[in-house]
């Protein structure tokens, strides 16, 4: 873990919510860089579905509405296997998936806006302190 002490005030700022500030800055900057191909295209019949492996040590899903930034209307993901369907907030670019299964195939099956062309997604470490997927 990070050993960073810094002096504000003449107060010392605990490392632990420094090295917690830098994993969600971290994780907010890949929620905005994911590349094309870590992307899940609209399918509301689930024709067009990816595996997404989260493998130690990941122990979460990045969803993330495309083009980013995109804080308006909802978009749904429905995982498969586990019969799951995760919402990515109005008001939020991205929300995490904590613990999902470790292989899961995941489909883009609704959206309220029809801007939001796709979802993105990482199997990520979970920081916390990011939106949960509802």
């Amino acid at each position: 873990m990070l050993r960073i002490t810094s002096k504000f005030a003449g107060q010392t700022a605990r490392r632990d919510k420094i090295a917690a500030g830098l994993a969600i800055s971290i994780v907010s900057i890949l929620a905005t860089a994911l590349p094309a191909a870590a992307q899940l295209v609209f399918s509301s019949d689930c024709r067009n579905y990816q595996p997404i492996a989260v493998a130690p040590p990941n122990d979460a899903i990045l969803f993330t509405k495309q083009p980013v930034p995109h804080p308006n209307g909802t978009a749904s993901v429905f995982a498969i296997v586990g019969a799951d369907t995760y919402v990515i907030p109005a008001g939020a670019n991205s929300c995490i998936v904590a613990a999902p299964p470790a292989d899961d195939n995941y489909c883009f099956i609704a959206r309220n806006d029809d801007t939001i062309d796709g979802v993105g997604f990482a199997a990520i470490r979970n920081p916390g302190g990011l939106t949960a997927c509802q």
